[in-house]
């Protein structure tokens, strides 16, 4: 362990696990530079920072190889959506870094792929999105702790784009998304957003061993993640949609336990039902313009489902059970309180009604014979009330004197009274 001095600041120069370590201590105090010292060796010691012979190759492979590398290492333990999206993210990175390797990156060179990609129009959501993935391979690479202190992701400059569409725009769209035949599968799909909250990657895994009619019980199997595995209910709705597509699918000899329950078919109307469908984008673009929502996307109903549950004061933890949450952000997330519940909110916190003050002009006036005899009298010079001995107490008409004192308090000088 040794502190040194580079310039007026203190450095640290320590062996911990094997490896040696030179950070600032950003501090020109002895004191506190030994206290920095020590904390950040028991720091250190708690952390894995010995790399072992797999993450000392990451560190000398390029950023587009090791996150290509670490993708195929990690491909039986994530779905085949995470690899994806690891390989979509690795082509930006790529581009930036080139033939930087892993071990070379340094903070500054995170900062400026920040401002590269805002300059280019990227949202902060998506320049995040791309470092989380560098982030995971750093940290396989046993190199992250680096950037620990330094690193802060960008954030959000714009409000979530989802909305919670109100009964008459849900009334509206389904209305006119059942007037067509070949909108049947988007039908049964929104309808299963709207009203059982499921993501559409959910909706496209569905088999029909998946569901119970008997018990009106859904299973989903296939998520975004392992917490959105559940098993919600289905109300008389989504029971009915889906009762009608098994009828529907019956007649095509479609209703096997492995089937699909959404089939995949191609331009000529082949269908198979063994491989889910893709895509049903332009039957929900078309239904959406009929219906005057073009602005609408398909995962509003799930928006709109929660907002339904959380507007009719539905616990959280049933909520998470019924949709698939578990973290209470998401629950800000999705929960759009729509304009009537606000209006009745509003209407809850109006004052209590009291009654309104009397008006005095239009008082009677008191009994002659029932009024008190020693009531106070007033005079026509002042506005206060007399003494109970009837006398008329008549103040002066103005105070203070010709000198140069002027008091309103009339006892401290007698000669201020006009007479």
């Amino acid at each position: 362990m040794a502190l040194w001095k580079r310039g007026k600041r203190y450095w640290i120069d320590v062996v911990v696990n094997g490896e040696r370590i030179r950070e600032p201590l950003h501090t020109t105090d002895w004191r506190e530079a030994t206290r920095l010292e020590r904390e950040r060796v028991e720091q250190l010691e708690g952390q894995p920072t010995v790399p072992t012979a797999n993450s000392r190759s990451y560190g000398k492979m390029p950023v587009g190889a090791a996150i290509s590398a670490y993708a195929k290492e990690r491909r039986a333990q994530v779905s085949k959506r995470m690899v994806a999206y690891w390989l979509e993210n690795a082509k930006p990175l790529s581009e930036f870094f080139k033939d930087t390797k892993l071990r070379h990156i340094a903070v500054a060179q995170l900062t400026e792929y920040q401002n590269v990609r805002t300059d280019a129009g990227r949202a902060p959501k998506t320049i995040n999105g791309e470092l989380s993935v560098l982030r995971q391979v750093l940290k396989h690479a046993r190199l992250w702790r680096r950037f620990v202190d330094d690193y802060k992701p960008l954030k959000k400059r714009e409000p979530p784009v989802g909305q919670a569409l109100t009964v008459e725009q849900q009334e509206r769209l389904f209305a006119l998304a059942k007037t067509r035949p070949a909108w049947l599968f988007a039908y049964v799909a929104a309808t299963l957003s709207f009203y059982c909250g499921m993501r559409a990657c959910e909706i496209k895994a569905l088999r029909w061993r998946d569901i119970e009619f008997d018990k009106q019980l859904l299973h989903v199997r296939r998520s975004k993640t392992p917490a959105g595995w559940r098993s919600p209910t289905l109300n008389n709705t989504c029971l009915s949609v889906l009762q009608y597509l098994h009828g529907q699918a019956a007649a095509l000899h479609f209703t096997e336990p492995e089937h699909f329950v959404f089939p995949w078919h191609g331009r000529n109307k082949r269908f198979d039902p063994t491989r889910a469908m893709t895509s049903w984008r332009t039957a929900w673009r078309n239904i959406r313009k009929a219906a005057g929502l073009e602005n609408v996307r398909f995962h509003d109903g799930r928006h709109t489902a929660i907002t339904t549950l959380a507007e009719k004061a539905t616990p959280d933890w049933v909520i998470q059970a019924q949709v698939g949450h578990v973290a209470p952000e998401m629950m800000k997330t999705y929960s759009h309180i729509r304009r009537l519940a606000l209006n009745t909110a509003a209407a809850a916190q109006e004052p209590p009604k009291t009654p309104a003050p009397a008006d005095p002009s239009s008082a009677e006036p008191p009994n002659a014979d029932t009024a008190h005899t020693d009531a106070p009298v007033m005079s026509q010079t002042t506005s206060q009330s007399a003494p109970a001995t009837g006398r008329v107490l008549k103040f002066p008409r103005k105070f203070g004197s010709s000198g140069w004192i002027r008091t309103s308090n009339p006892p401290v000088n007698s000669r201020m009274l006009c007479r």
